[in-house]
C-alpha cells in the first residue's frame, strides 16, 4: 500500500509537506510542489535511557500517545503535541516552510517529569529523491553535524542546532531497516553512508534536563553543497525568524482577501485562503488539486497535478481576493500549454508537461476544460476594467485557437459531440458542458471580437435554446446528464447540472422565467442527491456514485450552497432571501463538520472507512472563498436587511 491520508499539508509556494497525525513526516515536494515526493517515511520516536541496554524505545504513532493537531491561527505553522498516557512525558513537533525557501523547519521539544529517566530525540528517514527509490546516495558530514542524501540534480540535507549522531543503511527489503534496528538500540555511527534503496536515522544526544529543544531542517538543492550551504543559513536564521517570515506572509494573503464577513466562517474562510496560496506554485504560475497521497494511483488516479478546469476556479477566485497576479500568471501559463489543436490536455505537471492522462482521444476530450480557460479569460479581461485592453490583446490568439477547437466539437444540431464528463467517468453530450460551450462562445464574442458560426448572440441564443429543450425535463423538474453516444437519453440526477448557473452563468436570475429554472435545478440536486455524514446530509457527484464508496463530495456541497447564495443575492422578497441564506449556511456548516483534522477542505467524504479524501482541495477553498465573498457582496448590497440575518445565522450557528 503506497497511498497515504495526512492529516495537514502546508506549503510556501515553492514546496509543500504533508504531516500525519502524530507529526510523520509524509511527503516533502521538492523541487515544486507536485514534483517530486520525496518522502517514503519520516517519523519520530523517543528512546528513555532505563538502564536496561537498550532502553526503552517509544515510536510516536504508538498508540499509547495522546495526540493533539492543529494549524495556529491565520497560519499555516502546524503545531502537533503527544503527551504520553502512562509516562510524564511530552513531545512538541511545530513545522514551518519558511518563504522563499525549498525548505522544512521542525522545532522539536522534549519534557519529561522529575520521575522520568533521561530521554533521546530519534528521527527516522526513508527518502526516495526524485520518486525513485533505487540509486540514492546518502552520507553523513559529523564536522558539518549534517546527512545528505542525493540522487542526480535533487540532494536533500538534514542537519539541526543540536548534535545528532547517524546511522545509514541500504534497505535490501522494505520492513528489515539495518537503520531502524540500530536506533532502537541505540547503537548510531557504525555506517556513515550508503548508496542503493537507502535510509538513515539519527539521534541526539540523551535529555537530561527537564526541557530540551533543537530546530531540524530539510532543505533541498540541485547540488550537495548547496543544499547543506542552505540547511546552515536556514539554521542560521533561526526557527523564530521562518515563523515570523510564514506568518507575515499568510498576513498579507489574509489581507488581501479581506475580512470574512460571517463570524462563523472566519477560521474556515483563513484557512481556505492560506490552502489556496499553499497549493500555488509559485515557480511556474498554476496550481494543484491538492497534494499528493495517492502517487501508484492505488484508490484513485492522483491528485498532485493541475487540472486547468480546476486551475481556472482557483486562479478567479486568486483575483478576487486580490491577487490579480497570480491569474494574469495561470493565463501566461495557458498560453504556454494549449495544445497546437487549440485543447488543453486533461491534465498537467505544474511545468506544463502533460501527465498521466486517460482523456486524450479525440473522442474522450474533456471539452470542459478547453471552454473553462477560454470562459475564465474573458471573466478575468472583465474584472480588469479599464485596464483589460492589453491582456485581450495579448490572449487574443489563444482565444482564438481555443474557439476554433470548439467550434469543431458542435454539431451541425448545436449539440457538443462525444466528449468525456467533468467526473471523468462517462462519455457523451452533456448538460454541464454544452453551457460551458455557450459561455466559452459568450466570452470570444463579447471579450475578444472573435465572430465564428456559433459565438454571436443569436446565435448563442439558439445554442441556449437547444440546451434547455434537449436536456431539461418539465414534468420531472430535473436535468438529463446527457445524451449518450448512441444518441439514447440519460436521465441520472447529476449535480453538474449547477454549472448552468455557476459558472458558466447560462440563466439571468433576475429574469422570472430563468431563475424559476434555477430554483428547479437546486431544488432537484438538494432533494434528490444527498448523503448521510457526520452533522447532516452532503451532496454527490450523481445519482449512484460509486467512487470512494459512494460518499459524497465537499466540493458538490459548497457548489450547491454557493448556487443558493447567487439566487439570495438576486431575490426580491425578504423571506426567499433569507431561507436560501439559511439553506446554504446549512450545507457549508455540514462541509466544515467534515474537513480533516486540522480543518483542510476535502474534495469529497468517503464511505469506504476514510473521513475525508483529497485535503485541502483547491476547488473545495476556492468555492468556500466565493461563498464568503458573496456574503460581502449581500451585506453590502442590503445593508441592514442582511445584517438582520446576518445576526440569525450568528445566532443558529452551533458550537464544534
Amino acid at each position: 500500500m503506497s497511498f497515504f491520508i495526512p492529516t495537514a499539508a502546508a506549503g510556501n509556494g515553492l514546496s509543500l509537506a504533508t504531516f500525519g497525525r502524530t507529526g510523520e513526516l509524509m511527503g516533502f515536494f521538492y523541487p515544486r510542489i507536485d514534483f517530486a515526493q520525496n518522502v517514503r517515511e519520516g517519523m519520530t520516536a523517543l528512546r528513555l535511557l532505563d538502564g536496561s541496554s537498550a532502553g526503552q524505545f517509544l515510536w510516536c504513532f504508538d498508540p499509547n500517545w495522546q495526540t493533539a493537531q492543529s494549524f495556529e491561527p491565520a497560519s499555516n505553522i502546524l503545531v502537533t503535541r503527544l503527551a504520553h498516557r502512562h509516562m510524564d512525558l511530552s513531545l512538541e513537533i511545530s513545522d514551518v516552510l519558511p518563504p522563499g525557501q525549498r525548505a522544512l523547519l521542525r522545532r522539536i521539544v522534549v519534557t519529561r517529569g522529575e520521575n522520568m529517566p533521561p530521554a533521546q530525540f530519534v528521527h527516522y528517514f526513508r527518502l526516495c529523491l526524485g520518486d525513485v527509490e533505487w540509486r540514492n546516495g546518502v552520507q553523513a558530514y559529523p564536522e558539518q553535524n549534517a546527512v545528505i542524501q542525493h540522487f542526480r540534480d535533487i540532494a536533500l540535507a538534514v542537519s539541526a542546532t543540536e548534535p545528532f549522531a547517524t546511522q545509514c543503511s541500504s534497505v535490501k527489503h522494505i520492513g528489515d531497516s539495518p537503520s531502524k534496528n540500530a536506533m532502537v538500540a541505540g547503537q548510531f555511527g557504525s555506517s556513515p553512508q550508503a548508496i542503493g534503496r537507502v535510509d538513515f536515522a539519527i539521534g541526539f544526544e540523551p535529555v537530561r534536563e527537564y526541557r530540551w529543544q533543537t530546530t531540524l531542517v530539510l532543505a533541498g538543492a540541485p547540488s550537495r553543497e548547496g543544499a547543506l550551504a542552505l540547511a546552515k543559513r536556514l539554521l542560521g536564521t533561526g526557527f523564530e525568524g521562518a515563523v515570523h517570515e510564514a506568518n507575515d506572509r499568510a498576513a498579507g494573503e489574509l489581507a488581501d482577501a479581506g475580512k470574512c464577513p460571517l463570524p462563523e466562517l472566519a477560521d474556515a474562510f483563513d484557512r481556505a485562503v492560506i490552502s489556496l496560496h499553499d497549493l500555488y506554485d509559485e515557480s511556474q504560475g498554476t496550481f494543484i488539486a491538492a497534494p499528493e497521497f495517492d502517487q501508484a494511483y492505488e484508490l484513485s488516479g492522483g491528485y498532485g497535478y493541475c487540472w486547468p478546469r480546476d486551475a481556472v476556479i482557483c486562479a478567479l477566485t486568486a483575483q478576487r481576493i486580490g491577487r490579480p497576479d497570480i491569474a494574469r500568471r495561470f493565463f501566461e501559463w495557458s498560453t504556454r500549454t494549449q495544445l497546437a489543436n487549440g485543447h488543453w490536455f486533461q491534465r498537467y505537471w505544474t511545468d506544463g508537461s502533460a501527465a498521466p492522462s486517460w482523456c486524450v482521444r479525440n473522442d474522450q476530450i474533456q471539452l470542459d476544460q478547453t471552454c473553462a480557460i477560454l470562459h475564465a479569460a474573458g471573466l478575468y479581461a472583465r474584472r480588469l476594467g479599464d485596464s483589460a485592453a492589453a491582456f485581450v490583446d495579448s490572449y487574443r490568439a489563444v482565444a482564438q485557437r481555443a474557439t476554433r477547437a470548439i467550434l469543431d466539437y458542435v454539431g451541425e444540431d448545436g449539440l457538443h459531440k462525444p466528449a468525456t464528463d467533468l467526473w471523468e467517468n462517462s462519455l457523451g453530450s452533456f448538460a454541464y458542458t454544452q453551457a460551458g460551450v455557450i459561455a466559452a462562445f459568450r466570452e470570444a464574442d463579447e471579450v475578444f471580437g472573435i465572430e465564428q458560426q456559433w459565438t454571436g448572440p443569436e446565435a448563442r441564443a439558439g445554442l441556449r435554446q437547444r440546451l434547455i429543450d434537449t436536456f431539461w425535463q418539465n414534468d420531472r423538474q430535473r436535468w438529463l446528464r446527457r445524451i449518450t453516444p448512441e444518441g439514447h437519453q440519460d436521465a441520472t440526477l447529476d449535480s453538474s447540472a449547477l454549472g448552468i448557473i455557476e459558472p458558466w452563468g447560462i440563466l439571468d436570475l433576475r429574469d422570472p422565467a430563468d431563475r424559476q429554472l434555477a430554483m428547479q435545478t437546486v431544488s432537484g440536486i438538494s432533494q434528490d442527491l444527498r448523503s448521510d455524514v457526520k452533522a447532516g446530509r452532503a451532496v454527490l457527484r450523481f445519482a449512484g456514485e460509486a467512487y470512494m464508496g459512494g460518499g459524497p463530495g465537499c466540493v458538490n456541497t459548497l457548489w450547491l450552497a454557493l448556487c443558493r447564495l447567487h439566487l439570495a443575492a438576486t431575490a426580491t422578497d425578504p423571506a426567499e432571501r433569507n431561507d436560501l441564506v439559511q439553506s446554504a449556511m446549512d450545507d457549508i456548516r455540514v462541509v466544515l463538520a467534515n474537513t480533516s483534522p486540522t480543518g483542510q477542505l476535502p474534495e469529497l467524504i468517503p464511505k469506504n472507512g476514510f473521513d475525508y479524501w483529497a485535503a485541502p482541495h483547491g476547488w473545495a477553498c476556492a468555492l468556500l472563498i466565493e461563498a464568503a465573498l458573496t456574503f460581502r457582496t449581500m451585506l453590502e448590497g442590503n445593508g441592514s436587511a442582511f445584517d438582520a440575518e446576518r445576526s440569525r445565522i450568528r445566532r443558529k450557528a452551533p458550537s464544534r
